[in-house]
């Protein structure tokens, strides 16, 4: 089902609190697992819960800007990072707040106060709720609702000064949304753009949005976003690195695991490298770089002659020493910014899809290939010819310029 059609059928179902949820149902419903939904969700719940009473009992917020990290990585504490540099050369105090399960990766990170006992009881009636229109997702709605209403509960009282400015990499996760809930009418929220902006980051909650340039903006007003509300930030540099040599290595980015796009694209994947294998045996080092959601779910190379050229994350293509320039190969992904700006040659797949059109619009390369056969005409010429290299690099530089814009007006006026 499409992420938007998703939505509108909760909130027809379930009522409004529940699209606060949308994220944690979604992905607990649609994606695949070794445990049903229902199983899935009561875990949760209950990891919640206990991390909520391992919160402290007295804590507070003195500063006037909380940056908030739900998860570590690229499409979380990594996006605040600039951010956070920005505000240590302005000299502007702030306190970083994490979710419990970074406390031992983020030295110095505040922590939220442990939900008060009222908090407890509304977030056990979430089991009690009585839904217009219930269907087979509703335990699964209620373990979330519940979840949804506990971490209220632990920012509330984090969050009970008087006010100010709170910085989140995205909007839409449960610990993000109880923050923003939370804070209604004394703390601005903030959102930064943490990749590319597929159908789960719609509708925005945060006030103001810093999304990474022109054709970000574009596709988040698409999508609804009052265009006074978008601002940009300071991202870093698009350039690409230069100077690096070319290798004969290709690697295919595989995204198996997302159902974000309105249907599975584990079919294509699965052909495009067996037809990559064949037109690359003995003609350079073919590699197919796993997403931590695939190492950790499953993937259609396993079992099959390709499960030999599977290589879990980190990859090295996506560093800034990654080496030797190679052709990476893919859908639709932020790794191929990344690859795109560490100098490496990135080529898209043109699949069809049906939904998150916008996340298309801005992280779709500028360079796409329509089938198997076409992508492979264009490695060889590549391969072969140093001018149709610097032509592709040339273009894909563009790419990145429209895709990256700076901005120092990402932040609202504060007291401090």
């Amino acid at each position: 089902m499409r992420f938007a059609d998703f939505v509108d059928e909760l909130r027809d179902r379930y009522g409004e609190e529940a699209t606060g949820a949308r994220h944690e149902i979604f992905f607990t419903w649609e994606r695949p697992s070794r445990l049903w939904p229902a199983a899935r969700a009561m875990v949760a719940a209950l990891r919640d819960a206990i991390l909520c009473l391992t919160l402290a009992a007295r804590a507070s917020v003195s500063a006037p800007i909380v940056v908030i990290a739900s998860r570590s990585g690229s499409s979380g504490l990594d996006a605040l990072h600039p951010f956070m540099d920005d505000l240590q050369r302005r000299g502007i105090d702030y306190r970083m707040m994490v979710h419990p399960r970074l406390r031992d990766v983020v030295v110095g990170a505040s922590g939220l106060r442990r939900p008060l006992p009222r908090a407890w009881l509304h977030a056990c009636r979430a089991f009690r709720i009585s839904f217009t229109r219930p269907d087979q997702r509703a335990f699964v709605v209620r373990c979330c609702l519940f979840r949804l209403r506990l971490w209220q509960g632990a920012w509330s009282r984090a969050l009970a000064g008087p006010g100010g400015v709170l910085v989140l990499h995205n909007d839409f996760e449960l610990f993000c949304v109880a923050a923003l809930t939370a804070g209604a009418g004394r703390w601005q929220g903030v959102c930064i753009q943490h990749g590319l902006p597929t159908d789960e980051f719609f509708p925005t909650r945060a006030p103001r949005q810093v999304v990474w340039g022109d054709r970000s903006r574009a596709a988040y007003v698409s999508q609804g976003t009052s265009p006074d509300a978008i601002s940009f930030g300071t991202f870093p540099s698009p350039a690409m690195r230069s100077g690096a040599v070319m290798s004969s290595a290709v690697a295919l980015v595989s995204q198996t695991h997302t159902p974000v796009f309105g249907r599975s694209l584990a079919r294509d994947f699965l052909e495009l490298a067996e037809r990559l294998a064949d037109r690359m045996s003995g003609r350079g080092q073919l590699a197919i770089l796993l997403h931590p959601e695939e190492v950790r779910l499953g993937h259609p190379f396993a079992g099959t002659r390709l499960a030999g050229l599977c290589r879990p994350p980190p990859h090295r293509e996506f560093d800034a020493e990654s080496g030797p320039s190679s052709i990476l190969v893919g859908f639709c992904s932020t790794a191929l910014i990344k690859a795109a700006q560490q100098g490496h040659l990135v080529i898209g797949m043109n699949w069809p899809v049906t939904a998150s059109h916008a996340a298309l619009s801005v992280g779709r390369p500028a360079v796409v290939a329509d089938n198997p056969n076409q992508l492979c005409d264009l490695i060889e010429r590549l391969l072969a010819d140093p001018a149709e290299r610097a032509s592709l690099l040339r273009t894909q530089q563009a790419w990145l310029d429209g895709t990256f814009a700076y901005g120092d007006d990402w932040l609202p006026e504060v007291t401090a």
